[in-house]
C-alpha cells in the first residue's frame, strides 16, 4: 500500500505542477545552466549506479 500511495501521488504531482512552470530554472545564466546539467549528469550515474548495486544484491541474497 505504501507504494501503490508514492505511485499515485507522484502521478498527481505530475500533473497538478505540469502547468505551474520553471521560474528558477528560467532564471538561470548560461554558466549556471551548464553547472547544473554536469550535477545533473553526476546524480544521475549514482542513482543507476545504486540501483545496480541493490539490484546486485537482491539477485545474491534473493530476500523475497
Amino acid at each position: 500500500y505504501l507504494m501503490a500511495t508514492y505511485v499515485l501521488a507522484s502521478i498527481y504531482y505530475l500533473v497538478a505542477s505540469r502547468c505551474i512552470g520553471t521560474p528558477f530554472n528560467d532564471s538561470l545564466t548560461p554558466k549556471q545552466r551548464k553547472i547544473k546539467s554536469m550535477a545533473v549528469k553526476e546524480r544521475t550515474t549514482i542513482f543507476y549506479t545504486g540501483v545496480g548495486v541493490g539490484a546486485l544484491v537482491l539477485v545474491i541474497f534473493q530476500p523475497f
